[in-house]
């Protein structure tokens, strides 16, 4: 009796280590029918998935890239529509999340899963302890400008300073700083731009100062023009630009600036001459107010709002001191497409030429879902004269925090967490 009670223990001992350990092979599909059916079951998911984001200790997982709703629908702040928490639902349906110990160093947004076996922990949850297998997409190439062209670069370089310990930087290292300032010059000496636009640096002359110290090793060529505001430890924007091939000439102007909040939007214009053909033009670099995260558009959307009635009202002064209708608008807008910012400035009259770079691309991703925030705008006149404008994904597709990166790492990629804006233009 003794011996037949341990062997159906033992029976039941099997099953149920069985029933933990062994792996079925089912698709995303059949997991979204019935979660409960696989909670605590090993499963290796056969559906096709990319990597659309990734962040401390985990990978969001997804048959296709996700966006973010308001870049393909309005926001809440313009109305509840149906087209956005369509949106909403289809990429909380379609997305899963999986618990890991991946590189993350290693892994990209964008990266096609081979297949990878994980525990079910809940509905869309995962556990794994082999990590995820990817295959990396090819490495982004930025193309040479053409010649006779000038290239503009539009950045934001996230927290840029020279003085740590504020605000922006308390958590940021003497050492993470100075792996930041690397990365930056490499990606600064491949983009090869004429004129930087830079938000996210401290106010003031000490870190454009810094920056220029890097970049004038070989030569002075560089100076810049830094936006004028009052509280030094907070965040501005500088312009920075190759003395040899553009000159400033007319001191820049700004649109109303809050020095005691850093959130509040940095606006400001400067005109630029192409020394060698004597060509001239208005850039305007605007930084808005930023979303709170996880509270949506319902308690930005007016001070956007705000930022975009001041950036309008600037714009026609600077043309008339400047004496050129030729504009080109740069920054972090902290808005996604549909949203009624940006459409504003659309509306305005001044053309967005993101879509040159295709509708369907992105400079940001956050948890999952990627979009515009960092924008590019033209006047009439400046349209016909931007030869191309691209994203350039070295920062957003990376892991989230550049400061989680180890200090051996001697890449470009993720100096920021936003993507370059790449313009380049030929002036007549």
């Amino acid at each position: 009796m003794v011996t037949m009670r341990k062997n159906w223990l033992f029976l039941v001992l099997l099953v149920a280590v069985q029933s933990v350990f062994s792996t079925e092979r089912v698709s995303l599909e059949q997991l979204q029918a019935d979660w409960s059916r696989y909670t605590d079951r090993m499963v290796e998911v056969t559906t096709p998935l990319v990597v659309c984001g990734s962040f401390y200790d985990s990978l969001i997982l997804a048959p296709q890239r996700l966006f973010c709703p308001e870049e393909r629908a309005e926001g809440l702040a313009e109305g509840d529509s149906t087209a956005y928490w369509r949106i909403v639902e289809h990429n909380r349906a379609s997305s899963i999340c999986v618990h890991c110990r991946n590189n993350y160093y290693e892994v990209r947004t964008g990266d096609v899963v081979k297949g990878f076996k994980a525990r079910v922990t809940g509905s869309r949850h995962f556990v794994s302890g082999q990590g995820v297998k990817t295959r990396h997409r090819p490495m982004p190439r930025l193309p040479k400008a053409q010649k006779g062209t000038l290239r503009i670069v539009g950045a934001n370089i996230e927290n840029y300073f020279a003085d740590l310990g504020g605000y922006a930087t308390r958590k940021t290292t003497p050492a993470q700083q100075a792996m930041k300032t690397r990365k930056l010059m490499s990606a600064l000496k491949t983009m090869k731009a004429d004129v930087y636009a830079f938000c996210e640096m401290q106010v003031g002359d000490k870190a454009p100062q810094m920056l220029l110290a890097e970049l004038n090793k070989r030569g002075d060529k560089y100076a810049f023009a830094a936006m004028p505001m009052e509280n030094m430890d907070r965040i501005g924007g500088c312009i920075v630009y190759n003395k040899e091939r553009v000159r400033v000439y007319e001191r820049p102007i700004s649109a109303y600036t809050d020095s005691m909040n850093h959130y509040y939007a940095r606006m400001f214009a400067i005109g630029l001459e192409e020394r060698a053909s004597g060509e001239k033009m208005i850039l305007s670099l605007n930084h808005f107010k930023s979303k709170r995260p996880g509270r949506g558009n319902y308690d930005t959307h007016l001070k956007r709002m705000q930022n975009v009635d001041s950036l309008l009202a600037m714009l026609p002064r600077a043309v008339q001191l400047y004496g050129d209708s030729d504009v080109l608008l740069l920054g972090d807008y902290n808005c996604y497409t549909q949203e009624a910012p940006i459409q504003t400035i659309v509306q305005a009259g001044y053309a967005d030429q993101l879509p040159l770079g295709g509708e369907s691309d992105y400079s940001y991703s956050f948890k999952g879902e990627a979009g515009y925030l960092d924008r590019c705008f033209a006047s009439p006149s400046m349209s016909k004269q931007v030869i191309s404008v691209m994203p350039w994904h070295i920062n957003a597709d990376w892991y989230y925090s550049h400061g989680a990166y180890k200090l051996r790492d001697k890449s470009m990629h993720r100096y920021a967490d936003h993507d370059p804006i790449v313009v380049d233009v030929k002036l007549y």
